[in-house]
């Protein structure tokens, strides 16, 4: 039998020809390959589509030529009102006409909830504004209480409509929130300080539908210019609504215009919120085609 020979220094054992070791425990385990993840494929910057493009050589186009025929037609029109062959009212009506089918197309195509509401109350704006000018049509009083109600009701569906514009898609800063604090408390003590003010013999509802229409047009105005966070996040909405909301507190004023001054800034105010819709509808096509983009790449 041969003898295993074990050296004092190393305590290793040497082992004679012939007898091959047995494996131990851990060498008959088998390993087996590990697997790497899959490398996600980056998708260069040349792929990626943009996701705020709004402004595309196509809508730039019909954006000025809209802007330049339409500030074009406006002084034809009152040449053409002040020769006798239109009605103000009429004109003015024209201009309500595509501005409800712009809210229309954005309730059915807005990607964003803020959107489709903010669609919605344009819309009922439009159709109180649109009764507005039909019942005006007729020979009746300014100071009726119809012609108030009306005037009450598409004013603050306006405002309606510019704050869930404005929130969607909107950083909400610090003073964004103090805003939206303030706000209403504002509208409250304005309302009740021009009552108060008012001669006990002149306080009626007339005097409340007054100052809510007035805080109403104020806040319209405040909503969009008084917050940095929607000139970074849309300047062309908040540039269009906000010159809208300021020429109608403009055209408050009384013996500030004459008839011919007064007409034409209620057309451009027309325009701009005709702008202003046709960008926010744009932006809405823009996100969708993203949205089928992104999808289709993902199946890829």
């Amino acid at each position: 039998m041969a003898e295993s020979i074990i050296q004092p220094d190393t305590e290793q054992m040497e082992t004679p020809e012939g007898n091959v070791p047995a494996p131990s425990v851990q060498e008959t385990i088998v390993r087996e390959p590990v697997k790497e993840a899959p490398v996600e494929r980056v998708t260069p910057p040349s792929e990626q589509v943009p996701a705020q493009v709004i402004w595309t050589p196509r809508f730039i186009i019909i954006f000025v030529l809209t802007l330049v025929l339409g500030l074009s037609a406006e002084s034809v029109l009152v040449q053409a009102r002040d020769n006798g062959y239109l009605a103000e009212n009429g004109i003015l009506l024209v201009h309500v006409v595509p501005i409800f089918f712009c809210w229309i197309a954005i309730i059915v195509r807005a990607r964003s909830p803020w959107t489709r509401l903010g669609g919605i109350f344009g819309g009922i704006w439009a159709i109180f504004f649109g009764i507005f000018l039909i019942i005006t049509l007729h020979r009746i009083s300014p100071f009726s209480q119809v012609l108030l109600l009306l005037n009450t009701g598409y004013s603050i569906a306006l405002f309606g409509g510019y704050i869930c514009l404005s929130v969607d898609r909107t950083a909400v800063h610090r003073w964004d929130t103090w805003f939206f604090s303030i706000a209403p408390v504002f509208a409250a003590g304005f309302v009740i300080a021009l009552f108060l003010l008012t001669a006990p013999d002149g306080r009626s509802l007339i005097t409340v539908e007054t100052a809510i229409i007035a805080i109403a047009n104020i806040l319209s105005l405040l909503v969009w210019w008084l917050r940095p966070s929607c000139w970074k996040a849309h300047p062309g909405t908040t540039f269009l609504f906000g010159t809208a909301a300021l020429i109608l507190l403009l055209l408050a004023i009384p013996h500030l215009n004459d008839n011919d001054t007064s007409f034409y800034l209620r057309q451009i105010m027309l325009l701009c919120i005709l702008l202003g819709t046709m960008r926010v509808l744009q932006g809405e096509l823009r996100r969708k085609r993203l949205d089928v983009s992104e999808n289709g790449q993902a199946l890829s």
